[in-house]
């Protein structure tokens, strides 16, 4: 039986030339190769495209819906999110403090996620904890405060936290709003104790508010895809906690309805 997959983590690849349409039908050809329905775009203010060059790329496709990258210390970072998601009709926030180096305890990065809430969209946050981010200041204690700060905003904690991910999961577990992504982690630390403890997380929340997610271009969708199933598989996750992780959660999570 075909298994239903919503990709919830995903980035046009910048390495395809040309301008984002390419990369956009890029990534839908691929998605609908391993019969995937659907697939989350996070748009990066750091690749070279135009946001408005995204939002109409995406456009091109009905399996691709993207969220809005704004950094939040920019002087127009609550207009920006206002005309990403009305006018140029994103779903959802975006933010990277890794790749844009920024502390998520900063009260402007409060301001802007809340105002998400209010909007009734969700926010993809970027956790995982390589060594520069580390040196920065990485603390999963400031994504659960921000989470209490905004309680009315739907949070995806993108990676599972990488390596803090029992901390992680276990901040999410008190935290109704938050859900975590499997994106990148899963598959960059086999070979490791993490994965275990990234499936132990998975089993400790009942399978819920999980989101599969390939991160790519890290990895091709297949072997993404491919590579998350044997993962599953050895720890025995099957049925409906497979789907969940899969499919439904992330429906549930973006609110979308058959």
């Amino acid at each position: 039986m075909k298994k239903r997959v919503i990709d919830a983590h995903l980035h046009l690849d910048s390495g395809i030339e040309g301008p984002a349409i390419n990369a956009t039908q890029e990534l839908n050809n691929s998605l609908a190769q391993n019969n995937i329905e659907k697939g989350v775009v996070l748009h990066l203010q750091v690749q070279r495209w135009p946001v408005e060059e995204v939002a109409e790329a995406l456009t091109s496709s009905d399996r691709l819906v993207g969220m809005v990258n704004v950094h939040p210390f920019q002087e127009d970072a609550e207009q920006a999110l206002c005309y990403g998601i009305e006018e140029l009709g994103f779903i959802g926030l975006k933010l990277h403090p890794r790749l844009q180096e920024y502390p998520i305890a900063d009260p402007r990065v409060a301001k802007l996620v809340g105002l998400a809430g209010e909007m009734n969209v969700p926010v993809v946050i970027d956790a995982f904890p390589d060594g520069d981010w580390l040196m920065q200041g990485f603390d999963p204690l400031d994504y659960a405060r921000l989470a209490k700060a905004c309680p009315n905003t739907r949070i995806q904690i993108a990676h599972f936290g990488g390596q803090r991910c029992i901390d992680m999961m276990l901040l999410a577990k008190r935290l109704p709003n938050v859900s975590l992504d499997l994106s990148f982690s899963l598959l960059y630390f086999r070979g490791s104790s993490v994965v275990g403890d990234i499936l132990y997380g998975c089993k400790s929340m009942g399978y819920s508010r999980v989101l599969y997610g390939s991160d790519y271009p890290d990895r091709s969708i297949g072997d993404s895809l491919n590579g998350s199933l044997v993962e599953f598989e050895k720890a025995d996750i099957t049925g409906n906690d497979l789907d969940r992780l899969l499919y439904a959660n992330a429906q549930e999570f973006y609110g979308w309805s058959e």
